[in-house]
């Protein structure tokens, strides 16, 4: 069985990041800095809760922790960060692949 999830065509997202629901997890669909796809839990790591967007950044509202927006480091916790998924463009479809790390 293929560890793969269909995410949507490309050009349904018009703006980046995009909150996504993969499999039934919540995730913000985000640019890399070479142009590639990932997707970031839209769960905090320390409490698990949700995590939101706002100027550039995002938030968990539970304890104000914050993280970047690219790929996901916490900027005020070290060593913490949103948990991850490889997203993967093909034929015009975007494609959730891999185990979330």
């Amino acid at each position: 069985m293929s560890n793969e999830t269909f995410i949507g065509p490309v050009d349904a997202f018009g703006s980046l990041p995009a909150f996504v629901e993969v499999d039934g997890t919540p995730y913000w669909l985000v640019r890399r800095e070479d142009g590639g796809y990932r997707l970031l839990m839209a769960l905090c790591p320390h409490a698990g809760g949700e995590v939101l967007r706002t100027d550039g950044m995002f938030y968990c509202p539970l304890h104000f922790w914050t993280f970047d927006e690219t790929d996901g480091v916490c900027l005020n916790v070290r060593d913490e960060r949103l948990a991850r998924r490889d997203a993967e463009e093909r034929d015009g479809s975007l494609y959730a692949v891999g185990p979330v790390y």
